[in-house]
């Protein structure tokens, strides 16, 4: 075979290669939800000041951000309010987690993290976590969503590891939610 029908042969298998990352990843879904739901053994009056205040998350909640070494976590503002937040700070970037919604059955979040310099957020979204009675008990929704802001980020979507991540942050959460009301037996 020449060098030329080599040459060309590489052109056109590179093409073709780009032309399916592009052409697929168009048809790729450009948004993602996890949701999970658990029933705990408490009345939803025990279990809302839990969900609403960012430093009581430290008790029952997984989420843990590794942004490189000595990991700082601020909580700023009126927990159960609008404009309470969690703040991640790190070498390798910073996250935050805000209440832009709260009432008595549920609070609505935005998240976003950064590569460290980089002012456009890598990863933005929101969330809700939601509580109705339900029988004895307290049923928890938690939801989180967002968008794939490029075609590298549908591709990486498709594969559902972040999918896969949230979810097992909701679920183990959630199971150290009913943990925490366990540990802290309701008033008398």
């Amino acid at each position: 075979m020449s060098t030329a029908n080599v040459l060309k042969t590489f052109v056109l298998a590179l093409a073709g290669m780009v032309g399916i990352f592009f052409g697929v990843g168009a048809l790729l879904a450009d948004r993602w939800v996890v949701e999970s739901v658990r029933t705990v053994t408490a009345p939803p009056a025990r279990v809302a000041p839990l969900l609403g205040d960012f430093e009581a998350w430290e008790r029952w909640s997984t989420m843990r951000l590794t942004l490189g070494p000595q990991v700082q976590r601020t909580v700023e503002g009126e927990p159960g309010r609008p404009g309470h937040r969690v703040v991640w700070s790190g070498a390798a970037g910073r996250a935050s987690l805000t209440i832009v919604r709260a009432d008595a059955g549920a609070i609505a979040y935005e998240y976003h993290s950064h590569a460290r310099d980089d002012a456009a957020p890598q990863l933005a979204g929101t969330g809700s976590i939601t509580i109705a009675a339900e029988g004895e008990g307290t049923r928890v929704t938690w939801r989180d969503e967002g968008s794939w802001p490029d075609y590298a980020g549908r591709w990486f979507g498709w594969f559902g590891g972040l999918q896969v991540r949230v979810q097992q942050i909701q679920t183990t959460s959630l199971a150290g939610l009913q943990e925490a009301l366990e540990q802290d037996p309701p008033p008398k």
